[in-house]
């Protein structure tokens, strides 16, 4: 067993560093029994050392020639020890072959080849899994075993017995193969004598000849007793050389010593005074750097103090001498140099030296914007009714523009006095904007009240007179420069535009000429408020510094990189301005400014609305698209555009009154009872309605709020057309319906409005059964006896008698059919079909209508007389029974009938 265990180790565990520590040889329960080993191994590389239970097989394998095998072993399956749940060794008090070990994958039942075997392998995996399993790990469990000779042997193995343990594993170990030379030595002795009978005798010679090899080894010592002797003189020689050489060597290091402490003293001295040299250089340029940052130049504090803010070159100055100040201020110094007296006091001295230059920059500012402001006031009072009521504050802006470094500094410098210029400016060109604006409303609403009165008494609009007295100087040529319309940061309005001398050329719609032109007057006032908000969006966002996001576009090339335009011609062509703006200061500042745009806006929005309700109709879908239009470019911040929405919501609500009163005058309408009704005032009301605001409307693509406003005046009309037709007490229902649901169709299908489709087709479904049942209606009154009776005999054949069985019932007769028939003879038919055109005539209204329903009526009754005849034929053949007037003489009639009442 020592044999295959030692082969085992070499062949299987020593590639992979693992130690056997118990070998059992076992077969599995099978019939067929298979020899196979199992093994305890021990990986002491790792660190804690891992353990494994492995089954070796035996294998054979080819050497040399294919007839020559040897066998070898090799390891076919493994489980770490771990994973051991369970061990049973079956029985305790009787010695059986069988146990089974439990892993988390399955167990396996095995049969020792002996007990010996089995008890020597549980007991050595009982020590291996108490000594290298960690403690807190699941240790399997051990049943059906001597369990307390297991702990004995433990305990005697951790008590001291470790190194017999050792040695035991060690003599196992000890084994070893015999090598080549004795394996040849081996051979031949036992070659001498193949037929050795007595071992007594081969021993006795064995010994003889050992001793004689220890002899000759003794001799062999004795004769190089001499070299030796020899050799141990060199040795010694040798010792001694080697400790006169310690002796000087020590000789050498005492000298040494003392030169050694006086090096290392001069040593410490230098570096000493390198680090006193490195400090003090350190010192001089952290004092020059300090001096540098912090030293303001005299001239610099007298133009701070009191240089003039008035000069392109002064202010040029101020402003460099601004900037110097602000970087001494701003110049960062570690915690130790802040906190320096000197540095404390020379920054404290800077700051009062800013705050004085922010006080006298803010006055010089506060008082320049005053003193504008009111000189602007004064003008605008003096020119009222020119050319010049409102536009952009061209050399205000041009005049403030040199201050606008110096306004970036306050703002960083000083932020509480920058809000009071930047209040001061809104406080003071405020009533500037608002006196503008009141004037050209004022203007524009003036004008549109006396157009408005003019119209009324007939006379020539005053519209036009309006060129002479305000000369504004955006002309019509000047617009067509500008493309035929405004541009509201980048959005196109496009609507009508020109001079206030164009006032009496265009219109909403379809109106009388001499009538007010609010849609110009309303176009007119944005061409004029339009640039003046731009070009003050743009000052203010460049001069006060406003935060913008990178996206901000760059500005027209004939302005500077401030954004703040200068005047090149009478009529400046600039390119849109895109201003992006972050927060609300730009749009909070504007509001301020133009105060009043919204109220002015608003009261000329109901000067209009006023004059003429489709104005909301106008106004609705010319600010809805620019809103939308710059909605979806994707244009920035409008201030023009932002107050436009907040109007937008007026409009809306002036529009939805408009509608609402059409609607309620189709609710109120009232009618005559007594005579003919014709077509109703509120179909012309819708009429009218759509005409105009079509007119106005054109092809604009969205239109939610008058396809609502339509569908709600549509059904709120058609609500009236039943109500009138139920209560009218001339004429027939049918005809009402029929005329006013034609009217409607007729209206929606030349206007062709998307929406509406539905409700013209509502319109032809009506208007063709009215039709229909008025024509039925109509249809017996020439032939009524003749009707009813064939109506019994429809009745008749649909309740199921038989077509030859009618004439045998008594009310359908023949005799019965013959009297009927003799009550309609030709002339007859003729005076009835008159008198049912002259009713059709009176009822009507409308001739075309008429002859469209005559000749629906015409074809009525010719089927009508086939159909007689088909009964005839059916339900009474071969008596020879037909009407008295064949179906050329009503044609005739007919025609006759229509010519005499024409």
């Amino acid at each position: 067993m020592a044999a295959i265990r030692h082969i085992i180790q070499k062949e299987v565990f020593d590639p992979i560093d693992e130690s056997i520590q118990g070998l059992v040889n076992v077969t599995k329960t099978r019939k067929k029994k298979k020899f196979s080993f199992l093994c305890l191994s021990v990986n002491f590389q790792e660190k804690p050392p891992e353990a494994y239970i492995s089954r070796v097989k035996t294998v054979e394998r080819k050497v040399g020639d294919k007839s020559d095998s040897r066998e070898s072993y090799r390891r076919v399956k493994y489980w770490p020890l771990p994973e051991l749940q369970r061990v049973d060794g079956k029985s305790v008090d009787t010695d059986v072959l069988e146990f089974d070990l439990h892993f988390d994958k399955g167990v396996f039942k095995w049969i020792a080849n002996n007990v010996m075997e089995k008890k020597n392998f549980i007991a050595c995996l009982y020590k291996v899994v108490h000594k290298f399993m960690q403690s807190g790990g699941k240790k399997p469990v051990f049943v059906n075993v001597d369990e307390e000779k297991l702990k004995e042997s433990l305990a005697a193995s951790n008590a001291g017995n470790v190194e017999d343990q050792e040695a035991v594993l060690v003599q196992q170990d000890e084994y070893q193969e015999i090598t080549a030379k004795e394996e040849e030595d081996l051979e031949s002795v036992l070659n001498q004598d193949k037929s050795i009978q007595d071992a007594a005798s081969f021993t006795e010679g064995l010994s003889k000849e050992l001793t004689q090899l220890d002899d000759a080894i003794i001799h062999s010592l004795l004769g190089s007793e001499e070299q030796a002797l020899e050799l141990i003189k060199y040795v010694d020689h040798t010792l001694d050389a080697v400790n006169s050489l310690e002796n000087r060597l020590s000789v050498y290091d005492e000298l040494l010593s003392s030169v050694r402490s006086t090096m290392q003293q001069l040593s410490q001295q230098y570096n000493g005074i390198e680090v006193e040299h490195a400090n003090l250089r350190a010192l001089y340029s952290e004092v020059e750097d300090i001096v540098t940052k912090l030293d303001l130049s005299p001239r610099i504090e007298d133009i701070l103090k009191s240089s003039s803010l008035s000069g392109s070159s002064r202010i040029s100055d101020c402003t460099k001498a601004a900037r110097d100040l602000q970087k001494a201020m701003n110049e960062e110094f570690s915690q130790g140099v802040s906190i320096l007296q000197a540095v404390s006091d020379q920054k404290q001295r800077f700051s009062g030296l800013s705050f004085e230059f922010s006080k006298r920059l803010s006055n010089h500012l506060c008082g320049l914007f005053t003193t504008k402001s009111e000189q602007m006031l004064v003008d605008l009072r003096s020119k009222a009714g020119s050319a010049d009521i409102i536009s952009p504050h061209k050399d205000v802006h041009a005049e403030l523009k040199p201050y606008t470094e110096l306004m970036l500094w306050l703002k960083e410098c000083n932020p509480s006095v920058f809000g009071s210029v930047l209040e001061a400016y809104v406080k003071s060109y405020k009533r500037v904007y608002d006196e503008e604006l009141k004037t050209l409303v004022s203007e524009l609403r003036s004008t549109l009240s006396r157009s408005s009165a003019d119209s009324r008494k007939g006379g020539s609009s005053t519209l036009t007179k309006m060129g002479s007295n305000m000369d504004i100087q955006m002309s019509m040529a000047s617009l067509r420069q500008h493309g035929g319309s405004m541009m509201l940061s980048g959005s196109r309005v496009s609507g009508l535009s020109g001079s206030m001398a164009d006032f009496g050329s265009t219109g909403t719609g379809p109106t009388d000429s001499n009538k007010p032109k609010f849609d110009v007057a309303f176009n007119l006032m944005l061409t004029h408020i339009e640039p003046v908000c731009l070009a003050e969006q743009k000052f203010c966002n460049a001069f006060f510094h406003f935060p913008r996001s990178e996206q901000t576009s760059q500005m027209d090339d004939s302005a500077d990189g401030d954004g703040i335009e200068e005047e090149d011609s009478d009529v400046a062509v600039k390119k849109p301005v895109v201003l992006v703006v972050n927060e609300s200061l730009l749009p909070r500042t504007l509001e301020q400014l133009f105060a009043t745009l919204l109220g002015e806006m608003e009261s000329l929005v109901n000067l209009g609305d006023k004059l003429d309700g489709y104005n909301s109709v106008f106004l609705l879908f010319f600010v809805t698209r620019q809103v939308v239009e710059a909605t979806e470019s994707g244009d920035s911040y409008s201030y023009l555009i932002e107050t436009l929405k907040k109007e937008l919501v007026c409009i809306k609500r002036l529009f939805d009154r408009f509608v609402m009163a059409k609607v309620n005058a189709v609710n109120e309408m009232k009618f005559s009872r007594t005579s003919k009704c014709g077509i109703l005032p509120c179909v012309s009301l819708l009429r009218d309605f759509a005409v105009r605001v079509e007119a106005i409307v054109g092809d604009a693509g969205r239109r939610p709020e008058l396809d609502k406003a339509y569908q709600t005046l549509i059904d709120s009309v058609f609500a009236a057309i039943e109500r009138v037709a139920s209560e009218h007490q001339k004429t027939p229902p049918d005809v009402i319906k029929l005329e006013n649901y034609h009217e409607i169709h007729d209206l929606l299908s030349r206007l062709k409005i998307a929406s509406m489709e539905a409700s013209r087709d509502e319109a032809k479904k009506r208007y063709r059964q009215h039709q229909r049942n008025y024509v039925d209606l109509s249809l017996g009154r020439p032939l009524e006896k003749l009707s009813l009776f064939f109506e019994g005999v429809k009745s008749l054949i649909a309740s199921g008698t038989k077509p030859d069985e009618v004439g045998f019932r008594l009310d359908f007769s023949k005799t019965e059919l013959r009297k009927c028939i003799k009550e309609y003879p030709g002339k007859e038919v003729k005076k009835g079909l008159d008198k049912l055109y002259h009713k059709m005539e009176k009822d009507m209204s409308d001739a075309s209508q008429l002859e469209v329903t005559w000749g629906i009526m015409q074809k009525a009754f010719i089927e009508q007389f086939k159909e007689f005849e088909d009964l005839i034929e059916k339900c009474y053949p071969g008596s020879s029974i037909t009407l008295e007037f064949t179906i050329e003489d009503l044609t005739n009639y007919i025609s006759q009938a229509k010519s005499t009442q024409q």
